[in-house]
């Protein structure tokens, strides 16, 4: 570089497929170290993509910039990428005024971070000054060098109305909360800009989202849009090494078939492989796998659900036989002398009609079964006898219940009965409290009992697994139908999910549980706990005992009394 002309060398600075890879440094992702940025470090193609636009961008026939619309895999550095070729624009073309919109305040943050890492870390000798501003993520160069980077959220509504950049950055549009609004007001500031650099990025989300209808568009060759896509074997991260035994499944050998011309390889079905093992959601529901790292861009756009419970966590359910639900009470299995049991509650709401439900679960090591259920529209003293009842006949069961509303009034019907075993969430507190965050989590745990644990017996409960939204906001007030002059001999039009609001109870009941194995069966863990027979505070008593005695024994220090201390 030090041959270069002065105009040659500020040529290359402002061209960022030549001045990142000359001068930039950044965080890598495998070390955590800042090493000289690479766009094929991580990705075969999608880095190098993005640094060609942004250096010599593709014309209409017109003589305007065409808006490039990216469609790819997670962990690529797509957003990074793009803000660091803005970089070079906005440091050393004086006057220029990139905006990033991201979908909220932490990756705004995070971007704005790592920007000024590679400014910071950018030669001296040719590092554009920066100047002091008040404005929070912007970055401001010396108006006689260059002009400035600012990164937005999407959070703040009407974000980037009146401007007008030379660069604009829309990143992870899936997630924005009104992408279609939001761009309604920014696309006037944009389409009259004939060298305007516009790159809108994100991976796949619901078909028919807003995100997936600018794609399509895109794709279509709308206007300026142009659309680009990026299989997830395009991410060099994206492999697990092929043993000795892997072998293709079926449903491989059709992947294989279909994209292995196209790039697709073994150590990237080794990789898939995976993540459906370890990957939380993309367990839970496998179809999220081709939505994340897509094969390509028309199968990877997940159909809209409103199910909580995917389907394939209820395949081994549905290809047993059932037993038809008679109720309002019924079990399917007798109790068993030497088994652990947890029963799950959903109080529900008497005066507003709705059907208070429990579940009891026999859990033994890694198979938790349906041994018996409750659904009726009942008050709850009634409730909490039959209750009662059906906890004592199944060896003092542990009880988890739904704390909200009629909830605190069978705590209270329990604790005034002194029942010895309950689920507590907290210390002092017993019961579940169900909030947006904790249903989320809960619904979580019973989708992997589904597919693990959990063996049921009900045809009834596993009905209402098919359809149940999570959405208690669905419910209606008895208030509401009161005003709306229902009848009140007749059941709400509503959901009917008692049974598995009562299931997620017993589940975290029996997470809750300590393990026990199944007679006959082989122990596998010597270090087991059992706790039959025992109080919650009996075995909160034992576990402290426990964590005391393998605390180290220390001496305790001498200090000499302050008012005894000689002056």
């Amino acid at each position: 570089m030090s041959q270069l002309t002065p105009a040659q060398l500020l040529n290359t600075l402002r061209s960022p497929a030549h001045a990142l890879q000359a001068f930039g440094e950044v965080h890598d992702q495998k070390t955590g170290r800042f090493v000289k940025y690479d766009p094929t470090a991580i990705t075969y193609e999608l880095q190098n993509t993005v640094l060609d636009y942004m250096s010599n961008p593709p014309r209409l026939p017109t003589g305007e910039t065409v808006f490039l619309t990216l469609l790819g895999y997670r962990q690529a550095g797509k957003s990074l990428s793009i803000e660091y070729a803005a970089y070079c624009k906005a440091a050393f073309i004086p006057g220029w005024d990139h905006v990033c919109i991201a979908d909220n305040r932490d990756r705004a943050d995070y971007l704005h971070k790592r920007v000024h890492y590679l400014h910071q870390r950018w030669p001296k000798a040719l590092q554009s000054k920066s100047m002091a501003t008040r404005e929070s993520r912007q970055l401001t160069f010396d108006p006689l060098q260059g002009g400035k980077m600012r990164v937005l959220s999407a959070e703040s509504g009407a974000v980037g109305v009146g401007q007008s950049p030379d660069s604009f950055h829309a990143s992870e549009c899936h997630l924005w909360s009104d992408f279609s609004g939001s761009m309604f007001l920014i696309n006037p500031s944009l389409i009259n800009r004939q060298e305007a650099l516009v790159v809108f990025e994100a991976t796949p989300w619901e078909r028919n989202c807003a995100w997936h209808e600018h794609y399509v568009m895109a794709k279509k060759g709308s206007g300026r849009h142009r659309a680009v896509f990026f299989p997830f074997w395009d991410g060099k991260l994206n492999v697990r090494p092929v043993t000795k035994d892997f072998h293709l499944t079926n449903e491989e050998v059709g992947m294989m078939s279909r994209y292995g011309h196209l790039g697709l390889r073994e150590e990237n079905l080794a990789f898939r492989r995976f993540l459906l093992d370890t990957d939380p959601e993309i367990r839970r529901n496998p179809e999220m796998f081709g939505v994340m790292y897509p094969f390509d861009d028309l199968s990877c756009w997940i159909a809209s659900t409103n199910s909580a419970i995917p389907a394939h966590a209820l395949k081994k359910h549905l290809g047993k036989e059932l037993q038809h639900w008679t109720g309002p009470y019924q079990e399917y299995e007798a109790p068993q002398a030497g088994a652990i049991y947890a029963i799950g509650v959903d109080p529900s709401g008497y005066a507003a009609r709705d059907h208070a439900s429990f579940q009891v679960l026999k859990c033994w090591r890694d198979e938790w079964t349906q041994v018996a259920t409750f659904a009726e529209h009942i008050d709850p003293l009634s409730f909490t006898n039959q209750l009662l009842r059906t906890a004592n006949r199944y060896n003092k069961a542990l009880i988890c219940v739904e704390s909200n509303g009629v909830g605190q009034s069978v705590l209270a019907l329990l604790d005034d009965r002194e029942y010895p075993n309950m689920y507590y969430e907290a210390k002092f507190k017993a019961g579940f409290t169900s909030t947006s965050k904790s249903l989320d989590q809960a619904t979580g745990w019973i989708v992997d009992a589904l597919m693990d644990e959990l063996v049921l017996s009900d045809r009834d409960t596993v009905q209402q697994l098919q359809t149940y939204k999570n959405d208690k906001r669905t419910e209606e007030s008895a208030s509401a139908e009161i005003l709306r002059g229902s009848s009140s001999n007749r059941r709400r039009e509503r959901h009917h999910w008692d049974k598995v609001s009562a299931l997620i109870m017993a589940v975290i009941g029996a997470r809750y549980l300590p393990v026990r194995e199944k007679p006959g069966a082989e122990v596998k863990d010597t270090n087991l706990v059992m706790f039959s027979g025992m109080s919650y505070d009996d075995q909160e008593r034992y576990r402290k005992k426990l964590t005391q005695d393998r605390q180290p024994v220390r001496s305790r220090p001498t200090y000499r009394s302050v008012r005894n201390r000689k002056k």
